[in-house]
Formats: structure tokens, sequence, C-alpha cells
């Protein structure tokens, strides 16, 4: 609480606002006072108020609250990334071993979904790798339980999603375009939404699946890119290069995917071309 109050004098001050112009005709400045000093704390909508009057949005004042930190799902994906670049798949099993342990002990789903997320990124290293009958069933649970799907769901789907079939990754999509509404207007969630577009696209172009093909381009359409959206709409070149080869567009289609490598070259982007180079040598393998 000390320490939440301290970063928003810190907030406030760096901008020369006053005690009574953050608290407006809110609450008193006293008040605000005693919580920038630890000795009170505010109510979250006195909090929001005062957040707005010192020109700060809620998701800079949580971060500087929790020390800098990144959330633990973040430190998470981070320890398997660090895995995944060493090719230890044995770190991989035991962080996976470790959060079901934490599953049974605790009994919390976080632990469960956790495990899950690991275990889809054990794919990268052993494509054998495969969810059982009991994780479809608890991650259908989960997922089809909540009304409002946030950043922490989508994020979820979109990291568990090597796991899942083409059939089940649809009907996933169909089901999160219904329940992300009351968010669509923020980029996070509305970048996160367009990567699984993209990543139902490029599924069902791998599978050859033009039916499904057309209705994930569909949907990319009608949640369109902004303009600023500049590396997502490089990827759809891609993902739409290929569905047009599918379609038998062959020459059309390989130009626009060679064009948009190209751009991520021009762009300095060598992960990303280097990527989709490689993806795409693999990809024409296994689609003739």
């Amino acid at each position: 609480m000390q320490y939440m109050g301290e970063m928003f004098k810190l907030l406030r001050t760096s901008r020369h606002i006053s005690l009574k112009e953050a608290t407006g005709d809110a609450f008193s400045h006293s008040m605000l006072s005693r919580f920038e000093n630890g000795e009170s704390d505010i109510t979250i909508s006195k909090l929001l108020v005062g957040l707005s009057n010192i020109r700060t949005e809620l998701n800079e004042f949580v971060y500087l609250a929790n020390g800098f930190k990144p959330s633990p799902y973040a430190v998470l994906k981070q320890e398997i990334w660090e895995a995944i670049s060493k090719k230890d798949l044995s770190s991989l099993h035991q962080l996976y071993t470790k959060e079901l342990e934490q599953y049974h002990l605790y009994k919390k789903d976080i632990y469960f979904l956790n495990a899950l997320m690991i275990k889809s990124q054990m794919l990268f290293l052993d494509e054998n790798i495969k969810m059982t009958p009991d994780e479809q069933s608890f991650l259908y649970d989960y997922l089809f339980s909540v009304e409002i799907w946030g950043i922490y769901e989508l994020q979820l789907f979109s990291d568990i999603s090597p796991l899942l079939s083409l059939d089940v990754y649809l009907r996933y999509t169909r089901e999160m375009l219904g329940r992300v509404d009351f968010f669509e207007e923020l980029w996070q969630h509305r970048n996160l939404v367009h990567s699984i577009l993209l990543n139902g696209l490029f599924k069902a172009t791998q599978e050859k699946r033009l039916g499904i093909a057309a209705y994930f381009d569909n949907m990319i359409n009608n949640h369109f890119f902004e303009e600023n959206d500049t590396y997502l709409r490089i990827v759809y070149m891609i993902a739409d290069g290929q569905h047009l080869y599918c379609k038998g567009e062959k020459e059309l289609g390989l130009k626009q995917i060679n064009d948009a490598i190209h751009i991520l070259k021009t762009l300095n982007c060598d992960e990303s071309a280097a990527y989709y180079s490689d993806s795409l040598e693999k990809w024409l393998k296994e689609v003739e």
C-alpha cells in the first residue's frame, strides 16, 4: 500500500500536478496525501479518478506499483523460451512436472493451465507431444466457462494452439469472437485476436482445408488491421499468399509470400524473414 501511494506521488509531482488538482471534486486532497504517505488506502473508484487527473493509464500505474516486474505468466514464458533456445527438453519437462505438482497440491486451475502452456511449447523440440483427453477436457471447461475473454484467456489460447487440431482451433476461435467484444477497441486485445486469426489461416492452408481457410480469411478482413499494425499486415500477406497458392493461384501466391519476406528483410527484421523463409520451404514440401 505504501509503495502504491509513493508511486502515485512520483507520477503526480513529475507532472507538477497539485493534490487538489489530482483529487478534483471526487475526494479530499488530505485523503490523497495520507495515501501517498502510506498512512491509509483509497478505494479503486477514487484511485481511477486520481489516475485520470494525473494523466496516467491504469496499466502504467500497475506496472510501476508492481516494482517494474513482469507478470508471473510472462516470467514463465521467458523460462520456456530460454529452454527452447538451448533445445533443452528436459528443463521443459521439469517445468511441466513442477506446475502439475503445484496443481495437485493447491488445486488451483492456473497451475494446470501453465502445465498445458509448457507442454504446447515442447512441440518445438518434440513433434510427438500430444494433449491427453483429460487435458483437452480441462482446457475446454476452463475457456468455455469464462464469459468475457481478457488478455489472459487470449494469450492462453494462442500459446496452447500448437496442441490443438484445426477443427478444435476453429471451434475455439468462433467461441472467442463472441467473448471479446467488451475489449475489442483495446489494441493489445485486438492484436491478440488478429494473431489468433492469422494462425488459424496458416493452420488451414497447411492442411489445405480451403473452406476453413476461407472462414479465417473472411474474419481477418472483418477485423482488419489498423495501418500502424505493419507487422501483422506483412504476416497476413504471407498467410494470404499460402491461401492463394492452395486455391490454385500458385504463381501469384508465391510472389506475394516472397514480397512479404523481402519487406521483412528491408526492415532488418532478419529473424522473422529467416523464420518465414524456412517455413515456406517446409510448407512447399508438405503441400505438394
